[in-house]
């Protein structure tokens, strides 16, 4: 160690953590919106990297869960308790499945194509960026702006 080193070593520079500028303090809030956008495009890339086949079963109980009101159990939605689109949790001591995500009933009419002749098909990236923002711009109408 030198002079210099051993003479700064321990100055108050040393002492206090950095602080962030207004600018760093802005960029890590995120907004409902910002919210809402990254949980659906998790989605679509978590629908995407799962195996040829078992994307059709998981869609499908996608479009179904979107659909319906019923809670969503892993009798009913199996694939989607399989790939942990539904998880188990324990509330007051009950144990309840619940979507991991709160946008998991939206993301049917965001990310999912049906067809008879290809069934269902997530949406190409361009496409469902398209419907994730026409979407959001709806959404954008009933969330709060912070």
């Amino acid at each position: 160690m030198t002079t210099r080193e051993r003479n700064t070593l321990g100055t108050c520079r040393d002492c206090y953590p950095p602080t962030l500028t207004p600018g760093e303090q802005k960029q890590a809030v995120i907004t409902p919106q910002q919210r809402y956008r990254q949980g659906i495009e998790g989605i679509w890339q978590k629908v995407d990297q799962l195996p040829k086949g078992q994307d059709q079963v998981v869609m499908s109980q996608l479009w179904e869960l979107g659909e319906t009101s019923a809670l969503p159990t892993p009798t009913r939605f199996p694939a989607l308790a399989a790939h942990s689109f539904i998880t188990e949790q324990l509330t007051e001591n009950l144990s309840v499945w619940k979507p991991s995500s709160p946008y998991l009933k939206d993301f049917w009419r965001i990310g999912i194509d049906i067809s008879q002749a290809y069934g269902f098909r997530l949406r190409p990236h361009q496409a469902f960026k398209a419907s994730l923002r026409a979407e959001m711009d709806t959404v954008a109408k009933f969330l709060p702006l912070a």
